[in-house]
């Protein structure tokens, strides 16, 4: 092939490629794919400077990319721009079927109850659990791996409450919609839970608080919080493997200190199928 012939042809290549992920977030299985198709590092490195990233910098995932062949130029340059994006995607991400990360919206909880069991104290109290309730059967983030993995990213730059950053809603003032991962620095201020899905109802609920005559908790029983490992990626970034799951309705819930202002009356729910 002589040279005229060659920068046609590479030229073509890259119109394609262009046209296949204009609308794409590059991610670890893009830069692979552009090996697969004979780019260069320059290509690959250019591609990644112009474009949006979600890359998973895990020393598993690094591993994985050097053992197919991404150079060491390339793999440094995802790790830099993971670190630039890190700030604006602070959140709770889970590995979706095409291998790219998905962000887990907050749900909010619907309402609460009170289940009063039917034997009274003496005093005259009951003993009641305070039950929320979480809307439909099943959650929109599906996973189809009963072991999966979590990436959570917090907030670097943040220093506690005060720094937090809010906006103004009517005459109140409001709390930017990720407070949680400025407030927390670690997974361990979240416990995952698995919620009761009640078909009849439509909804799926959690205990998130108990009274009787004599004491009164809120929050999640420890009793009931499943165990994960967590390991750091980053200073501010963590991988979360939780133990088997079973099919079912599960969700992550903070449990750390809540700012004035803010209610707690959120979780990032999931669907094992």
């Amino acid at each position: 092939m002589n040279t005229r012939n060659l920068y046609l042809f590479t030229l073509l290549a890259l119109l394609s490629l262009s046209s296949v992920f204009a609308q794409e977030t590059i991610t670890n299985k893009t830069v692979l794919e552009m090996q697969n198709l004979g780019f260069d590092d320059f290509m690959i490195i250019d591609k990644i400077n112009t474009s949006d990233v979600k890359f998973d910098t895990s020393i598993k995932a690094l591993s994985g990319l050097k053992k197919k062949g991404v150079s060491s130029e390339v793999i440094s340059l995802m790790m830099i721009k993971s670190r630039q994006n890190t700030k604006s995607k602070t959140g709770i991400y889970f590995l979706s079927d095409d291998d790219e990360l998905e962000l887990i919206q907050p749900t909010v909880f619907s309402g609460t109850s009170n289940n009063s069991v039917a034997q009274k104290l003496v005093s005259g109290f009951i003993n009641s659990k305070k039950k929320a309730t979480l809307p439909k059967t099943r959650s929109s983030n599906a996973i189809r791996n009963n072991r999966p993995k979590f990436t959570f990213v917090f907030d670097p730059s943040s220093a506690g409450v005060d720094n937090m950053q809010t906006g103004q809603a009517g005459s109140g003032t409001v709390m930017i919609p990720d407070w949680w991962f400025r407030v927390a620095s670690n997974p361990n201020e979240f416990v995952l839970i698995k919620l009761t899905v009640k078909d009849k109802k439509n909804l799926r609920e959690v205990v998130v608080g108990k009274s009787s005559a004599l004491t009164e908790s809120q929050g999640i029983d420890p009793r009931f919080a499943l165990h994960f490992q967590i390991e750091e990626i980053e200073g501010n970034k963590f991988e979360v493997s939780p133990d088997y799951l079973e099919p079912g309705e599960y969700a992550f819930m903070y449990q750390g200190r809540v700012p004035a202002g803010r209610d707690n009356q959120s979780v990032f729910d999931f669907s094992i199928q």
